[in-house]
């Protein structure tokens, strides 16, 4: 196939990771190419809720990855082209029944170093006012914060052009180019793309194009379904998670308190395999984001009616604000997942030319740092963080990832 062109770094995947990584390289003056099948955050990084949550992030390399990313997302408030950012903290409501657990769960909390309170009942509605009266309380942390992603992976990619970026959507990448046991590009379906490096930040997706090479990259998938509502008058800002969230957490299931049936829902039961990670989000223009059910679907991205069900028939109950505004639309996206909730940061053994980027179950919270130290590794740069935490060949991703998702 013909070489349509010719630069530093090829980036494959533009979504958050892959954005992120551009935009550092670009400041950094390398020649860059950021290519995507589709567009800059048509994937996961476009179809989420828009949180960026350290609440719940498990002790040690996962939350480190969380708190360094926090730091960079207000330099990108200061920096970036407008994403919708309010640094307005997140909480998870909860009922009297469940009280101990999450009095439980903020001592954790706290233990691990995050500003974690309890707030009564009174303090949640005025910071939610969509939440109804008779919850017992929730729990707050001033470090997360809400975004529209779709519109910050648009930003950094718009910031990487504006450093000189060349940024490709609509071509699909079909293969690695080697020369001499090495990467040097890659095959897109309109042509060959020479580089120095290739960086492949491609999500989910990320390991199909590493099998013809012989490298099992140790990646599943996971499908995650949302429904925005109409504009609502009642306004909020944080982040809110609802009670059934938390038991997808991995801090919460070691809590003296904890049992499945505390933070179970009977329409969860009625569809095995399906977890409902009970969120709402609100966007500037006042519209609701429910979500988010969770399961193993492979790569199909289409919404299911046990989803749509289980989303419309908890936030009736739980959220009865909301049970009169009209559902303008649904969807689903694909999510990356690793047996041990951390994701791959590194070069891989046998493909030198290649660092990798994937495996982002929470991109959201570690997507900027993942794009900084990425970039620093292509750059010859020491990493401002260790890597070996997140190498693709260490042992803790040899579980089964495609078990229940444990973030």
């Amino acid at each position: 196939m013909a070489t349509i062109a010719k630069t530093d770094v090829v980036v494959v995947g533009a979504g958050i990771v892959g954005a992120a990584t551009a935009h550092f390289l670009s400041q950094r003056r390398r020649r860059v190419t950021l290519i995507d099948a589709r567009f800059p955050g048509f994937g996961a990084s476009g179809r989420n809720g828009g949180f960026i949550w350290t609440h719940m992030r498990a002790r040690g390399p996962q939350l480190e990855l969380a708190l360094a990313s926090r730091a960079i997302f207000d330099e990108y408030a200061r920096e970036l082209d407008d994403f919708e950012f309010r640094p307005s903290g997140g909480m998870i409501y909860f009922f009297e029944h469940q009280r101990r657990l999450f009095e439980e769960l903020v001592e954790e909390r706290r233990e691990a170093g995050l500003p974690m309170s309890l707030i009564t009942r009174e303090e949640a509605r005025q910071l939610a006012p969509i939440l109804p009266d008779n919850i017992a309380g929730a729990t707050f942390n001033p470090l997360d914060a809400y975004m529209n992603t779709g519109m910050l992976v648009r930003s950094l990619a718009l910031a990487a052009e504006r450093h000189g970026a060349t940024v490709l959507a609509g071509e699909k990448v079909t293969g690695l180019v080697l020369q001499g046991g090495a990467v040097r590009g890659v095959e897109t379906s309109a042509g060959r793309i020479e580089a120095e490096m290739v960086v492949l930040t491609a999500g989910a997706w990320a390991a199909e194009l590493l099998a013809p090479h012989g490298i099992d990259l140790p990646i599943g998938t996971e499908r995650m379904q949302s429904i925005e509502l109409g504009p609502s008058d009642i306004r909020f800002s944080p982040c809110v998670y609802g009670p059934l969230a938390i038991k997808i957490y991995n801090c919460v299931q070691g809590l003296p308190s904890y049992s499945d049936d505390l933070v179970t829902h009977p329409l969860e039961r009625a569809n095995p395999g399906v977890e409902f990670l009970e969120g709402i989000s609100q966007r500037r223009d006042g519209r609701v984001v429910l979500g988010w059910p969770c399961d193993r679907s492979g790569h199909d991205d289409r919404t299911t009616m046990a989803g749509l069900a289980m989303t419309l028939g908890i936030f009736h109950e739980h959220v009865p604000a909301v049970k009169n505004l009209p559902v303008e639309r649904s969807w689903a996206c694909v999510l990356p997942t690793t047996a041990d909730a951390l994701p791959i940061l590194g070069p891989v053994d046998g493909l030198k030319g290649l660092v990798v980027g994937a495996g982002h179950s929470f991109g959201n919270s570690g997507g900027p740092i993942s794009g900084r130290l990425l970039a620093q590794l292509v750059n010859g740069e020491t990493p401002a963080m260790d890597l070996a935490p997140y190498r693709w060949d260490r042992p803790s991703l040899k579980g089964d990832h495609e078990k229940p998702l444990r973030y």
